[in-house]
């Protein structure tokens, strides 16, 4: 009895002592990306005025942290801003309508296919959030929508050293996008395309290699 009482407390010490030293030795990494991000058009009328909105090109920032799941694949967190005018265009020109901020957060799976290049695939949700000034002469009056979104993406990049690599990335997401008021007036939902294409500072926690 007292040796397997002391063979118990000895297990139960070295857990204790391993459980920090492998959470300290886990392997993450962080990630910095800027770019731009376009977007189809939010809505079309083609029947009253005969016009379209849709937001410009968009300056974008985000970060992601994650970590391996193996030796080809990965799981990161993502949240990213873009921020620019929407537009309304029509036959006679374009007008800036209002300041407009789009986030959006997803989780993403990631699967290296070449030692210099991966693919992404990822799920998560867009949120609309237009300037207070002027919002309640827009689209965006009575809500700033929140949507799903599911999107796909491929990566290309080098590493810097032993623990940061560059990336080029090229991602495209898809939702559905819908107000309130455009609702109230008779506008269906539109899917909606964003295309970004960017580049991307990592850090790792674990030495780089190929």
């Amino acid at each position: 009895m007292a040796d397997r009482t002391t063979r118990l407390a000895v297990a139960l010490g070295a857990a204790l002592v391993a459980a920090p030293v492998t959470a300290a030795h886990a392997q993450v990494f962080a990630e910095f990306g800027a770019g731009a991000t376009w977007s189809s058009i939010l809505v079309r009328d083609t029947i009253v005025d005969g016009f379209t909105a849709q937001p410009a090109i968009a300056p974008t920032l985000g970060i992601a942290v994650g970590t391996p799941l193996g030796p080809k694949y990965e799981i990161a967190i993502g949240l990213a801003w873009a921020h620019s005018d929407l537009q309304q265009k029509q036959t006679e020109g374009s007008r800036d309508i209002i300041p407009l901020t789009v986030w959006t957060g997803t989780l993403d799976l990631r699967w290296r296919f070449m030692p210099w290049a991966s693919a992404q695939a990822s799920i998560g949700a867009v949120k609309y959030s237009a300037a207070d000034e002027g919002r309640q002469a827009t689209m965006f009056r009575s809500d700033q929508p929140l949507a799903p979104t599911v999107g796909l993406g491929v990566r290309v990049d080098h590493p810097l050293g032993r623990h940061f690599l560059v990336a080029l990335d090229l991602e495209w997401g898809l939702h559905r996008f819908q107000t309130q008021a455009l609702s109230e007036v008779g506008f269906g939902s539109r899917v909606v395309n964003r295309v970004f294409l960017g580049a991307t500072l990592r850090w790792s926690n674990a030495e780089t290699t190929r």
